[in-house]
């Protein structure tokens, strides 16, 4: 549960959770330096009022374009997001000369960590990307499910859904569960603190399983 996560993970999410109350896709990010001192945290803006370029208001480009280079060694660097690097994010990373990413969820869609393997580019950038534990990816693909399922509603692609119910079916039924009854649209509304909205998405997770 909420509790059990690290207080890094736990601004990420926050950041996420946030995203997800103003409309956004749910993705928070982190930087913390080689001690685990956060440095800057920052989230998806893509549905926000004042974001120019919608496109490219994602949660790690975001917190990477505030990140003063010349104050720190990004090398030196962890990055933490929610989900895995887009294309779009990952170029970022390697053009920032971040070495350590930590996410929390698989991206099946557009998750660009297997070309660090693939891409002679990328692979002599030498970064190390690593996976966190399930509960968290669990979380991730059920919060951005329901996202996805609030945007198939008004008439959007299921593209993404189908790919979170092929990679994480419980996580996808957990979406499909609480968005039955609008639990974290009425959870973003007023205003419930992310650790709720945590506890109980692992709680409709246990009754899946």
């Amino acid at each position: 549960m909420w509790n059990n996560i690290s207080p890094v993970w736990q601004i990420a999410f926050r950041e996420a959770w946030e995203a997800f109350c103003t409309g956004c896709t749910p993705i928070g990010a982190v930087i913390c330096d080689q001690n685990g001192k956060v440095i800057l945290h920052d989230r998806n803006r893509n549905n926000e009022p004042q974001t120019l370029n919608t496109r490219m208001a994602h949660a790690e480009t975001n917190v990477l374009r505030r990140l003063d280079t010349r104050k720190y060694d990004a090398s030196s660097l962890v990055l933490y997001t929610t989900m895995e690097p887009c294309p779009m994010c990952m170029g970022s990373i390697l053009m920032t000369n971040i070495k350590r990413v930590r996410y929390a969820a698989e991206d099946r869609y557009c998750g660009m960590v297997h070309l660090l393997d693939r891409e002679p580019y990328y692979s002599q950038k030498n970064v190390r990307c690593d996976l966190e534990d399930s509960e968290l990816q669990e979380f991730q693909i059920t919060m951005q499910a329901y996202y996805e399922l609030q945007h198939i509603e008004l008439g959007g692609s299921s593209a993404v859904f189908d790919k979170f119910r092929e990679h994480c079916p419980q996580a996808a039924e957990a979406a499909v569960r609480l968005f039955a009854d609008k639990t974290l649209d009425k959870a973003a509304e007023n205003k419930t603190n992310v650790s709720e909205v945590y506890d109980r998405v692992m709680n409709t997770l246990q009754e899946i399983r």
